[in-house]
């Protein structure tokens, strides 16, 4: 599903399209959550694979995923990713906090639901007719947060796997680092609000899985590359925190 490129994507999709190797449509820019949506009323399976267009997923990928379903009675399953281009810190600082994150709270602390991304992970179909897929009133930002959730509350089990690893090339800069955290806030916003109207439980991120983050780059980098790294994990904090709150005053002023 195209959600609006401007890059000559859809125009090559569209040439294999007609050589009936996918099926693709284009939308106007509407978000992930939407684009997502819109793929799954086209999907013919029985489990339904999401992916991100700046992603490479191995050939086994797949298969991978395949084995999980098969093994046992499973409503989805994610896994981490690796940076394309470890000399972009940027791009490496992002998916350094979003790995530390999955395999601190997913495997450390066995958060439930785990904490996963859309841009790495299958879901049972089942599951997502029952909850209705993404909720398209996230626009950016905890969009998969909110499905996940609601898959565990109608009693679906999601699994983390560490070794379900894909590429990710991000070529982010340093402004778009930081919008990128602060749509995140704001997506976290909507996400812990719309729990609390449905008096749900929220799992709280420890403190010391924070601390333990911030010195995440120094055991994974030398010190030259792990003080840059250690700042933009600060500043994703502040923007997140940013995005939060401006749009907790947003809403509540409306």
């Amino acid at each position: 599903m195209d959600d609006g490129s401007t890059d000559g994507t859809a125009e090559y999709l569209r040439t294999l399209n007609e050589k009936d190797k996918i099926i693709t449509r284009f939308q106007e820019n509407k978000g992930p959550a939407s684009a997502r949506n819109k793929g799954l009323q086209l999907a013919r399976g029985n489990y339904i694979a999401f992916t991100d267009d700046d992603c490479v997923v191995p050939p086994d990928w797949l298969e991978k995923i395949q084995k999980h379903f098969d093994i046992r009675k499973i409503a989805g399953v994610g896994g981490p990713v690796i940076t394309g281009n470890k000399n972009n810190l940027c791009s490496l600082a992002n998916d350094m906090i979003v790995n530390f994150l999955k395999y601190e709270l997913n495997v450390n602390h066995n958060v439930k639901p785990p904490f996963l991304t859309s841009n790495n992970i299958a879901y049972s179909k089942i599951f997502l007719d029952l909850t209705g897929g993404f909720d398209e009133n996230f626009f950016i930002g905890a969009e998969e947060r909110d499905l996940n959730h609601r898959i565990f509350l109608e009693g679906g089990e999601l699994i983390y796997d560490p070794d379900l690893i894909i590429e990710h090339n991000n070529d982010s800069n340093f402004i778009n680092f930081l919008r990128h955290q602060f749509d995140q806030g704001k997506g976290s916003y909507r996400y812990y609000s719309k729990l609390n109207k449905i008096k749900v439980k929220q799992s709280k991120i420890p403190v010391s899985v924070y601390g333990k983050m911030f010195l995440y780059p120094f055991k994974v980098e030398k010190i030259f590359r792990a003080v840059p790294l250690l700042f933009l994990f600060i500043m994703a904090q502040i923007f997140i925190t940013a995005g939060y709150f401006l749009t907790a005053i947003k809403t509540g002023r409306q």
